[in-house]
């Protein structure tokens, strides 16, 4: 099976499933193809000019086996065989795809296929458990599909070993014209078996005792292996895979050789033995023979061979810049080949995105590509298509395609600077060397529209499939994504007019916003000057788009909703139209809720810093050094913090601070761990709990401890709430308290036997006190006496759930493991109404107006009739909705991973 990460990023190319380069890949040149022909008329050459598709048919990623490293397809010159889900065999003819003959599953033993290899006229198929050991190799006849023979063979599982010295890391089957080799033993000594094609018998066997990593690919006649072994040797040898024995070894250059433990290595191959051997950053090109034909900085080089080569493998082009490295560009996968005379690349595109594609096999004039397209996984056929002039579109200045006046939509003084290795690239630079830089990037440019729009489509179909969207801006051939990613966060969209397709990218989301739309307009007027702009459907609301993921809640209070962003950013935006009235950066990320009172806002980013800004204009009134790892509580003038160093630290201070000045007051720690911290302020009190059954009162002007209550046993995790002059309390063990909350008595106390995860806040409503655990039960406790009233249980499997309740005229809504909302009757736990959820509840639920709020797992915000369950809106954010709905003055809002804050207007029951 093809490993999906690896194929994400287009690295399995031929049948030999090896890390492609994208090192070495060059833009596509002409002179790469050989002079097929003369054409009568013009007298000109007859040149490949592009890869046409003539076939496709339907298949999936997860056939074949991971664990193998083994396909779920296979290409030759006479036949391609396709693997399905039902355990089923497909046979096509090459050149049109016509189904040929099926090969059922074997009827007295059942197993899902695991590989499947065409080895001449016999045809290979691997049934067993996905990431098996044992499997069991079938030997068809290719022409009839006759049964040939059957065998079971055994590839142990590897064990973890210091660099991987004396390990296999290649393919465990490997299938050629010649016989089968079996990696047997992952691990030295490494036991290897060769098996005839046509009986299965073995006929040969073999041990690679040496020291040495290695990893293997499979040609039409022999087998291929790399190994670098202790005395830093790189390595490569032909196998014979009929008898297993050595036929010629290459030492590849000492120079670069791998030291101190070596690089990762890897292997591509071709079945007319043309070889690409990488260790860490060196490519090395060597022909049927073994002999080297260039290195990677050989390779990129643009010469005139004068023949063609089926290619090697699939994977971006490159571009060489003017310090000597190189860069992968553009969007299309080029199918790669090597020059058999001089070793330099060449290749010609396919409309598909190179990190989407692998290359199944190839012949002189037929390429079969695998294609993971979400939701369209195909092995798609390529003909190499002749003729005398190439089909050129002439390529826009990536520079020219915007203006100074352009980006003044965002800031101004910005200048153009050309990216300089050759890639149509244009970078947007400010002035201000604190301003966002804005990238433009030409991805393609098509010989026809169709072939844009297959290339767009497929793209934009992978980026919706990992990552969060803009679905606020989404029209025809125009997307705005977001990526987070090791450098940071970025917002981005991708543009197809006519044959061109653009990216823009920049840390600013804004900057993307305001000029994607004008950089559409460009292109339109450029390739489609009578096509009106589409424009987004348009309602009452509104998204703005911060610069990083909104995970903390939001706070609406006095017509502004204020709010914190994963890049330290606290915003102040106008709750009616999501206008930004004020913008304070603090540095860091915020991961803590932040609470606005007494005319300020207080916010902690996770470099230490802990801030008070003023609400109307976001200037900073004060900051203060302090590590807060929990929600921030403020009460009665003073601001009540948790910290603790280092963060990984299972001890933790409560810290109280003068709200105005930000002046500590006092500290309190606690004797045990707290990894949960809550404060609970009760009137002459400061309640709080920890994580070994304590909670503790304490006197909110000095800190001094008042009293404390064992709530639970001695490792239970204790939650707090306050109802009036009563606070309750629960343990992660079943224990669940009513206690005076100024002098600490007990009113109460009960025990929910059967469970010990009562890890949840509990939610008091009239006279109930409703507690859940992590199971999916819910429990209703008479407030007044601590009597069991009733039980709920919704069982499931829903990762890391969180029991979360809301109470509102009779009825009890809570979100089960099982992925679905309940309505239950408050006072007997009788389910009203249930409604399932996409992956289940994210956020939510909230209730106001009739309505209950809450979002799933997908991204979608429900606005649900509170009495019925009946959906009244949906709304798709295109990301994770990161916090809980807050209803206010018509609207809902929420903060999205992609970075948005979303005002939605309210249903009105």
């Amino acid at each position: 099976m093809r490993d999906r990460t690896e194929a994400r990023q287009g690295r399995e190319v031929l049948t030999a499933r090896g890390y492609r380069s994208v090192a070495i890949l060059v833009v596509v040149i002409l002179a790469t193809c050989s002079a097929a022909a003369v054409d009568n008329t013009t007298g000109l050459s007859r040149v490949p000019i592009e890869w046409r598709a003539v076939w496709s048919v339907p298949t999936v990623a997860e056939n074949g086996n991971k664990f193998l490293k083994a396909p779920g397809h296979a290409v030759s010159g006479r036949a391609v065989a396709v693997a399905t889900r039902q355990g089923i065999v497909r046979i096509h003819d090459p050149r049109t795809g016509a189904l040929q003959r099926t090969i059922p599953t074997d009827a007295a033993q059942p197993a899902p296929i695991t590989g499947v290899w065409i080895a001449g006229d016999t045809l290979v198929v691997a049934r067993g458990i996905p990431d098996g050991a044992e499997q069991a190799l079938y030997g068809h006849d290719l022409d009839t599909g006759a049964a040939l023979w059957r065998r079971t063979i055994t590839t142990a599982l590897s064990q973890p070993r210091v660099d991987d010295t004396g390990s296999y890391r290649g393919p465990r089957i490997m299938v050629t014209e010649r016989g089968i080799v079996v990696f047997e033993r992952m691990d030295e000594p490494l036991d290897i078996q060769a098996l005839d094609a046509r009986t299965g018998k073995t006929t040969a066997q073999a041990t690679y005792p040496r020291s040495c990593r290695l990893t293997g690919a499979a040609t039409a006649r022999s087998v291929r292996l790399l190994s670098y072994c202790q005395g830093n040797e790189l390595r490569l040898a032909s196998m014979d895979p009929r008898t297993l024995r050595q036929g010629w070894t290459r030492l590849l250059p000492s120079s670069a050789s791998p030291k101190d433990g070596g690089p990762p290595i890897r292997l591509t191959a071709n079945a007319e033995g043309y070889v690409q051997a990488r260790a860490g950053e060196d490519d090395f090109f060597f022909g049927p023979d073994g002999r080297l034909l260039s290195t990677g900085s050989q390779a990129v080089k643009i010469t005139d061979p004068d023949r063609w080569n089926p290619p090697l493998y699939a994977g971006f082009s490159t571009v060489a810049n003017d310090r000597g490295g190189i860069s992968t560009w553009p969007l299309p996968a080029y199918l790669i080949s090597v020059d058999p005379g001089t070793g330099r690349l060449g290749g010609l595109p396919i409309d598909l995105p190179a990190r989407l594609v692998s290359l199944a096999g190839a012949s002189r004039d037929m390429a079969f590509v695998f294609s993971d397209v979400p939701g369209d996984g195909r092995l798609t056929a390529y003909r190499l298509i002749y003729g005398t002039v190439h089909p050129k579109t002439a390529w826009p200045d990536a520079c020219g395609l915007l203006t100074g006046r352009d980006l003044a939509a965002f800031a101004d003084g910005y200048r153009a600077a050309p990216a300089t290795d050759g890639a149509a690239k244009c970078d947007w630079i400010p002035l201000a060397d604190d301003g966002a830089v804005v990238s433009l990037s030409v991805e393609w440019v098509s010989s026809s529209e169709a072939s844009a729009r297959k290339l767009y489509s497929a793209e934009v179909a992978a980026i919706k499939e990992g990552g969060d969207i803009d679905p606020t801006t989404e029209t025809p051939g125009f997307l705005s994504y977001t990526a987070a990613t090791t450098n940071g966060f970025y917002g981005a969209t991708i543009i197809n007019v006519g044959p061109v397709i653009v990216r823009l990218t920049s840390s600013s989301r804004q900057a993307v916003r305001l000029i994607s739309p004008l950089l559409r307009d460009r292109l339109l007027a450029r390739y489609e000057p009578d096509a009106p702009a589409p424009a987004p459907a348009r309602d009452r609301g509104w998204s703005f788009p911060t610069d990083a993921a909104v995970r903390t809640d939001l706070v609406v209070t006095g017509g502004v909703v204020y709010a914190t962003s994963g890049d330290g950013t606290v915003s102040a935006l106008d709750a009616a139209t999501g206008a930004v009235r004020w913008r304070f950066r603090t540095g860091g990320s915020m991961m803590n809720d932040h609470v606005v009172a007494h005319g300020s806002v207080y916010a902690a980013s996770s470099t230490g810093r802990l801030v008070a800004l003023d609400t109307a204009t976001g200037r900073l009134r004060w900051s203060r050094k302090i590590f807060v790892f929990a929600d921030l509580v403020v009460a009665a003038g003073r601001l009540y913090v948790w910290t603790r160093r280092p963060a990984w630290f299972s001890k933790a201070k409560l810290v109280a601070l003068d709200a105005a000045s930000g002046k500590k007051l006092w500290t309190f720690q606690l004797p045990g761990d707290v990894l949960n911290p809550d404060a609970v302020p009760a009137g002459d009190v400061v309640l709080t709990g920890g994580d070994h059954g304590m909670m503790y009162a304490l006197d909110p002007a000095t800190g001094t401890e008042k009293w404390r209550y064992r709530a639970g046993a001695e490792r239970a995790r204790i939650q707090l709430v306050r109802a009036g002059a009563t606070v309750y309390a629960t343990s992660s063990y079943g224990d669940v308290s009513a206690l005076d909350a100024v002098s600490g008595e007990v009113r109460w106390r009960s025990r929910i036997t059967g469970t010990l995860s009562l890890y949840f806040r509990p939610v008091v409503a009239g006279e109930t006190v409703y507690v859940g655990d992590s199971a999916g039960v819910t429990y209703a406790l008479n407030a007044t006496a601590g009597t069991l009233l009733w039980n709920f249980r919704a069982e499931g499997d829903k990762p890391a759930y969180q029991w979360d309740a809301v109470v509102a005229d009779g009825l009890m809504y809570t979100a089960g493991p099982d992925r679905t909302l309940y309505a239950l009757d408050a006072a007997t736990g009788k389910a009203r109404w249930r409604l399932p959820l996409d992956g289940g509840r994210d956020t939510g639920p909230v209730a106001a107006g009739g309505t209950i709020y809450l979002s799933d797992v997908a991204g979608t915000l429900y606005a649900l009739d509170a009495a019925t369950g009946t959906v009244r809106s949906r709304f798709r954010t295109g990301g994770a909705v990161e916090t809980d709905p807050v209803v206010s003055d018509g609207f809902v809002y929420v903060g999205s991973s992609n970075g948005n804050i979303y005002a939605r207007p309210t249903t009105s029951p």
